[in-house]
């Protein structure tokens, strides 16, 4: 398997900053520094970072958290802020897949599966993710059908997979949408360019795994079927 890989596998890094550390002369194989064209056999190479010869762990972790607003996504904050790891268990470890800002709730997926956390993240593999969100504006079919087509913002390209109106009270509307990539700040970028505002703002699902049954805050392991359902949906065999 390719140098990359086999390091998100170790916990190391994510895909991208793996290739950061290759590129950086931080890593080794078999006594000499590696570069990214590396191909390793766990059975017969020896790989070391910083002097530590690399494993790949036997088994892997995995949460899904209900996330509250006031929380971090990550695993440590320098400003001393609560972070989505302090909800995990005691000796277990894992990182949160992607992020959810500050002030959004719902479905965070927490792992040390490196490879699995790379493809639910990565644009290429497609993952839907659903969100519903609280607006405050005057939102228009046209305007939901503008966020359908895709809307250029700062330079990027944004678009939402569907979206559908669930109620609306005067000028404020509760609105669900599906997005494939989840760029950052997406959803919230796409209702500030219609000259909406979200108020609120969850997501419901990341792929099918929601958050039925946990309460805000409330943290639980993965079933094993759940588990198997993101490696299909994410194409590792």
């Amino acid at each position: 398997m390719r140098i990359n890989r086999f390091l998100a596998l170790c916990k190391v890094a994510s895909r991208r900053k793996s290739e950061e550390l290759v590129t950086g002369g931080k890593i080794k194989i078999n006594g000499r520094v590696a570069v990214l064209a590396d191909d390793v056999d766990p059975a017969k190479d020896t790989v070391e970072y910083n002097g530590k010869k690399l494993v790949i762990p036997d088994s892997y972790d995995y949460f899904i958290l209900n996330k509250p607003t006031g929380v971090i996504s990550a695993a440590s904050d320098d400003r001393g802020r609560k972070v989505v790891t302090d909800f995990l268990p005691h000796g277990t470890h894992a990182v949160p897949v992607g992020r959810l800002d500050f002030d959004t709730t719902g479905v965070l997926l927490l792992t040390n599966d490196g490879e699995l956390a790379y493809r639910l993240t990565h644009p290429s593999f497609g993952v839907r993710k659903i969100y519903r969100a609280k607006i405050l504006g005057d939102f228009t079919p046209e305007k939901a059908e503008m966020m359908k087509s895709g809307i250029e913002i700062n330079g990027e390209f944004m678009q939402a997979e569907a979206v559908s109106v669930t109620s609306k009270r005067g000028r404020i509307s509760d609105v669900t949408v599906s997005l494939h990539e989840g760029k950052k700040r997406e959803v919230k970028e796409l209702f500030k360019a219609l000259n909406c505002r979200v108020l609120e703002l969850e997501r419901f699902a990341f792929g099918n795994i929601t958050c039925r049954g946990l309460k805000l805050g409330e943290i639980r392991r993965l079933t094993e079927e759940e588990v198997r359902y993101l490696y299909k949906l994410t194409g590792i065999s």
